[in-house]
């Protein structure tokens, strides 16, 4: 263990693989340049959940009171009192040397489920039982910033308890667990320790942008130092292990890699695929000019009737509160249409009249959403009403990714391709400067309990908004003529 005497948290695993800067902002940057996060966004940036302590309403356990959060070491000797009882714990402290660890759940097990799987000599010190860690994260995808702080938190418990934990679970929203094992991250935990650790101890990271930083509070500053130096992370999608592969090679910048030859390129680096190669040395290649790369001519349906769809949702009370739809029919000018949740209630009553929508469809429909999380919410929405299969099957052989389309057919010079940011190059603009989908949650969540009807204009009007971008983009797409073709590359999710 490093001799360094800074505490190392949970928090700081998971900053590391947001944005490593986000732990040197915070120790070595003027705090006044910190940007204000409201707490319902915090929760949104972290993918935490409101009322999280009702996940466990079928659990008996014991609650670490709040305000011992101030008081680590009061906190850990309350923790370990309920540890050496056998409790099921909510939000304990965990602590070992400079190691600080701050799970959601403890939950005990029996000691006799580590011996039945095989182990042998397995002895807890705290008696017939050990334990195991939890935390909520309202995020689908099992992340490495949700699974590192959990190997963090069972390390510790390894230390306390004598016993290390086989696996660790990340609830969702709906306190459904996902569960993984601790040892497939072991070695690579020790890696990123060592990293957080040279943070701690004054050592700045490498300049680096990725999508993670859009979720901290010091995102201006990090795509300020990051541009400042026109470092190759500017490169879409380009990760850290790619960026520390052409810092090897002498490539630190984007106008470096986009006049490295392509064949000299591909020839050092023999294990990148060609489609991925090329696609950086495009991105690269469009950022230093600031010019788009058009691939290929888009292929988009020609139907009589267009559906362009959008989902508001608030993951930290686990609510789909708003559908928008631009209907276009024929040659009519498009309409906007909404469903509109009041309160938890409702959200059934819209997902029944969605359902009725998608039935009444023509046929000769195509039905344009940007990103993967429109599909993800309906089949979210089906396994929790249910209702007919083929309407599900309807809308998707009707709908069509128009972020797939844009990552296909065309190179932006853009950090990032989310919606906001490709229809903003074309020039859309939406009607408030602040708006997000963070920022709708906030105005939902203020409606609901001011019942400000400017707060439900402002969030309806930008979910309106994101659909008629969505429709210009679709229009601009079918206007675009290749230059040359160069690459054909398959899809990853959005950023969102």
């Amino acid at each position: 263990m490093s001799s360094a005497t800074t505490k190392v948290t949970s928090d700081h695993f998971y900053k590391f693989f947001l944005c490593p800067h986000w732990i040197w902002y915070d120790l070595y940057e003027d705090q006044q340049k910190h940007k204000h996060v409201p707490a319902i966004m915090k929760l949104l940036l972290e993918s935490r959940v409101r009322d999280s302590e009702n996940l466990f309403a079928h659990k008996q356990f014991e609650k670490i009171p709040e305000q011992l959060s101030q008081d680590l070491d009061e906190a850990f000797a309350v923790t370990l009192e309920f540890m050496k009882q056998g409790k099921n714990i909510y939000r304990p402290i965990l602590m070992h040397e400079h190691w600080v660890g701050t799970p959601d759940f403890l939950e005990a097990r029996p000691v006799s489920e580590l011996k039945s799987s095989g182990q042998k000599g397995i002895k807890s010190t705290l008696g017939d039982w050990y334990y195991v860690a939890y935390d909520i994260r309202n995020d689908p995808e099992m992340k490495d910033e949700y699974k590192f702080p959990l190997v963090f938190a069972s390390l510790i418990l390894e230390n306390i308890q004598g016993v290390r934990p086989n696996e660790a679970y990340i609830l969702n929203a709906e306190g459904e667990p996902r569960s993984f094992l601790i040892e497939d991250y072991v070695q690579d935990f020790n890696w990123t320790l060592e990293g957080i650790e040279k943070i701690l101890n004054g050592e700045k990271p490498a300049p680096f942008l990725k999508s993670g930083c859009k979720r901290t509070p010091w995102y201006s500053i990090c795509i300020a130092d990051t541009q400042g130096c026109n470092d190759v992370s500017l490169i879409y999608r380009l990760s850290q292990s790619d960026q520390k592969r052409l810092y090897e090679l002498g490539i630190k910048t984007v106008a470096q890699f986009a006049e490295t030859d392509f064949n000299r390129l591909q020839e050092t680096l023999r294990d990148w695929p060609v489609d991925k190669l090329l696609r950086f040395h495009n991105q690269a290649q469009s950022l230093k000019e600031n010019k788009m790369i058009v691939l290929s001519k888009t292929s988009l349906p020609e139907v009589e009737n267009e559906v362009y769809f959008d989902i508001e949702s608030d993951p930290t009370q686990s609510i789909d509160y708003l559908m928008g739809l631009l209907i276009k029919n024929g040659s009519e000018t498009p309409k906007y249409k909404y469903f509109l949740a009041h309160d938890k209630l409702e959200e059934s009553k819209i997902w029944g009249e969605f359902l009725k929508f998608v039935e009444d469809l023509d046929e000769n429909t195509a039905i344009y959403h940007y990103g993967y999380y429109e599909k993800h919410v309906l089949n979210r929405l089906f396994r929790k009403y249910g209702g007919p299969r083929e309407l599900i099957e309807k809308f998707n052989d009707h709908a069509f990714d128009l972020h797939r389309t844009v990552t296909d057919s065309v190179i932006l010079p853009l950090y990032f391709y989310s919606l906001k940011d490709v229809a903003g190059y074309i020039g859309f603009k939406w009607t408030s400067e602040d708006a997000g989908g963070a920022e709708s949650v906030v105005w939902y969540d203020e409606w609901l309990k001011t019942k400000d009807e400017k707060l439900l204009k402002k969030l309806i009007q930008y979910n309106e908004d994101d659909v008629r971008a969505t429709y210009a983009l679709k229009e601009w797409l079918t206007t675009l003529k290749p230059h040359k073709v160069r690459i054909k590359e398959s899809l990853n999710e959005p950023d969102k």
